[in-house]
């Protein structure tokens, strides 16, 4: 036997494996897709664009302030 060579037995578990991967996976797709379609709202969106919120530089941050 060489190192990239599987027994039997690992090889079917590594199938297993990487079969249940692949459904849960599926399983994921289909109800984020459900939970678009119907809107129950169960999955809640991803932020946009959160470092829109934030200001990196300082004078915008003084500028804000001020406008406010």
């Amino acid at each position: 036997m060489s190192i990239l060579t599987l027994s039997d037995e690992r090889h079917h578990r590594l199938q297993r494996i990487r079969r249940s991967t692949w459904v849960a996976i599926a399983l994921c797709l289909v109800l984020r897709a459900a939970d678009t379609v119907f809107g129950p709202g169960l999955i809640e969106p991803a932020q946009a664009f959160a470092a829109q919120d934030s200001h990196a530089c300082p004078a915008a941050n003084q500028h804000h302030a001020k406008a406010d």
